[in-house]
């Protein structure tokens, strides 16, 4: 068997180990969201959605996203073999996660009477959201954790992990809410989730260094790494301005918005679309997060043929799973909303539909993000970002003030649209530009 052929047999079994927890981790959250919505109703389930919108949102410009460098230069260094380097930038980005973190979180307390009055428009929201940036606090380091694991061939543990944390916050989360703890309930639980989630992590993140003869990380000189300072700061600017781009586009920002133009219900008719339509996202995230270490790989050592055709297989495979999903969304929206969620949550059946299409349409170009990146080209996702980000916001204001959260679905449809193309079009430009380089 040729390396392409096993370097595409160990993509899919670490997809795979992705996939049976994502999987796992997304029955769990489906089940929490079915029980939060209809015992919350419609109007404090909207509420609860605008308090985690704005503390993800905060933590979407603050926070680093130090995975994708990480991922990147751990892996490059590992490669080459350079064990010291290895474990200074293992260092150094947790040091980048948590001071980030530490940031997000002190400007969460400080601002929460102000978003609450101005934003939310619930005077009393402020002590939500002190509540909920405690879990935010939590997670801060869990990027660059499951990077390590994702480094390191640790899927099956990253799977066990994600999927053993939403089963316990499932249980907790509906435990609070029985006893009647209502929307405080539901933030103690995810706090407490949080908290069980990131001990587990650090403790298979020490076993596997150790296992693996990189002990003696916490004491590494960063300036190993000093000669690259440079670089790692463009590629993690870079990185994280796409990720608060995509995070806000794709989950918080037309939440936030919309909150804002239409109030708390539309709020919760458009998260209740967005969360069913996510369902396919169970499918690309294994892929985009195994397939992006093995790109690496490609790139560093320039087999450039490997690189497209793991690129090609992948997303071959991919087209024959969402697309029958997202027809099923389309035609069953109406019966699938009435018997998971309730006769409430039928306005949401539309929204449902548009969104599975625009869904649909941003996960047939998954590839884009890890490819460019592990070409070296953060600065052309960065500019991919702006420009479907700049298109998005003005589809949201214009349609979310007059058609509330159908108006926001056809923004993200729209940003979708746009967003696709280009991918297309940026990743053929960079590789015919490979193409001049090396001629």
């Amino acid at each position: 068997m040729s390396d392409s052929n096993n370097q595409q047999k160990k993509l899919y079994l670490n997809a795979s180990w992705l996939f049976g927890g994502k999987t796992a981790s997304g029955i769990f959250t489906a089940i929490q969201t079915v029980v939060v919505a209809r015992m919350l109703g419609v109007s404090d389930y909207g509420l609860l959605t605008l308090v985690i919108a704005y503390i993800s949102v905060l933590n979407m410009f603050f926070d680093l996203k130090v995975w994708e460098t990480a991922t990147k230069y751990i892996g490059t260094y590992l490669e080459r073999g350079e064990s010291d380097k290895t474990r200074s930038m293992i260092k150094l980005s947790y040091i980048l996660d948590i001071g980030s973190g530490i940031i997000a979180f002190i400007i969460a307390i400080l601002s929460a009477k102000l978003i609450s009055v101005y934003v939310i428009k619930s005077p009393d929201a402020y002590v939500l959201i002190w509540i909920f940036s405690i879990s935010l606090f939590i997670d801060t380091a869990n990027s660059t954790s499951d990077a390590i694991l994702r480094v390191f061939d640790r899927f099956k543990t990253i799977a066990f992990i994600n999927s053993f944390q939403k089963f316990f916050r499932l249980i907790i989360v509906v435990g609070f809410l029985y006893a009647d703890f209502g929307i405080k309930g539901v933030l103690y639980g995810i706090i407490i989730a949080s908290f069980i989630g990131f001990s587990i992590r650090m403790w298979a993140v020490v076993k596997t260094l150790n296992e693996s003869g990189f002990q003696g990380w916490l004491g590494a000189d960063i300036g190993l790494v000093r000669d690259q300072w440079k670089g790692i700061a463009w590629f993690l600017g870079n990185t994280s301005f796409i990720a608060t781009l995509k995070t806000g586009n794709e989950k918080y920002l037309g939440v936030i918005i919309l909150g804002y133009f239409a109030g708390k219900d539309a709020v919760a008719f458009y998260k209740i679309a967005s969360s069913v339509a996510s369902i396919m996202n169970k499918v690309v995230d294994p892929l985009y997060e195994a397939i992006y270490p093995e790109l690496v790989k490609f790139t560093s050592s320039n087999a450039i043929k490997d690189f497209k055709k793991m690129i090609k297989s992948t997303t071959k495979a991919l087209v024959l799973i969402i697309i029958p999903a997202a027809v099923v969304m389309i035609i069953f929206a109406e019966p699938i909303i009435n018997i998971v969620f309730g006769s409430d949550y039928l306005p949401a059946t539309n929204a449902l539909r548009i969104m599975a299409a625009a869904v649909l349409i941003l996960k047939l170009t998954f590839w884009i993000n890890p490819a460019l990146l592990s070409m070296d080209r953060p600065g052309l996702r960065t500019i991919l970002g702006l420009i479907s980000t700049v298109f998005y916001l003005i589809l949201m204001l214009v349609l979310s003030p007059t058609y509330s959260y159908i108006g926001a679905a056809l923004a993200f449809l729209g940003y979708s649209i746009l967003r696709s193309g280009l991918a297309f079009k940026f990743f053929h430009d960079a590789l015919e530009d490979d193409k001049r380089r090396s001629n």
